[in-house]
């Protein structure tokens, strides 16, 4: 009976150190763009940089609604300045047909650079917002992920 008890607590102990260790795996998955967020030198623009992990995909704001999640950015705190217009993708995305999607789809891999032109007004600029967006590789897209930023 005690070998028993004993057998099945390495067990649960072994279920536990897999589960544990399996975490970092999982969690790899989190940080797939690196997003960086500045004001140009003039304080007229919002640069943003999009750095995404080899194999993966991320959607234009202007991909076909029948398909993936397309990026979107959201402006929720402005001081110092006014929005002047959308956010202009610099980098041109790639077009294809998306066999995944069904549809034809327009995405950036490895980077992609964004501008946002600001009109200044008086005072320190203070730009606070969100990006939205989904990331796929050839085989999955993981569930679309919004991502805080704030400039001073």
């Amino acid at each position: 009976m005690n070998s028993l008890k004993t057998e099945g607590l390495m067990k649960l102990c072994f279920s536990i150190l897999v589960v544990l260790f399996s975490l970092p795996v999982v969690g790899q998955d989190e940080n797939l763009v690196d997003w960086k967020f500045s004001l140009n030198e003039e304080g007229t623009a919002l640069e943003i940089e999009a750095k995404i992990k080899d194999t993966w995909v991320i959607y234009s704001q202007h991909t076909d609604p029948e398909g993936p999640i397309p990026l979107e950015f959201e402006f929720t705190e402005i001081t110092g300045a006014e929005l002047s217009g959308v956010v202009e993708e610099l980098t041109a995305p790639m077009s294809e047909m998306s066999e995944m999607f069904g549809v034809e789809v327009k995405k950036f891999k490895k980077s992609a650079t964004f501008k946002q032109k600001l009109m200044p007004k008086d005072g320190d600029r203070h730009i606070k917002g969100m990006v939205t967006y989904m990331a796929c590789d050839a085989t999955k897209c993981l569930p679309p992920k919004t991502i805080p930023f704030e400039v001073k």
